[in-house]
């Protein structure tokens, strides 16, 4: 079980993947949303918890997103590849 403290609350939370990289995930969470809370303070606007929440959850759904297009081109470009290869080594092999 991993305990963060986000905006003054505390969170717990359970996880599969072990604790040291629950660790890191709730460090990067907290990093993230103190970026969020930190473009608030420097414009001297105040914003809600809740606000501040759900923009660091579309930022992170957003770099998720962009992560996840550029592993498939990556996985596209590799599988061209290896087709490539093969078939280069299957007509050495006649």
């Amino acid at each position: 079980m991993v305990t963060l403290q986000i905006l003054g609350r505390s969170f717990t939370f359970q996880t599969d993947s072990g604790e040291p990289d629950a660790n890191i995930v709730a460090e990067r969470f907290q990093k993230a949303v103190q970026e969020i809370q930190s473009q608030f303070d420097q414009k001297s606007v105040h914003v809600d918890r809740e606000t501040v929440l759900i923009l660091t959850g579309l930022n992170i759904a957003s770099e998720n997103f962009k992560c996840e297009k550029r592993y498939r081109q990556l996985l596209r470009q590799i599988t061209e590849k290896s087709t490539v290869v093969l078939k280069q080594l299957e007509m050495g092999n006649n």
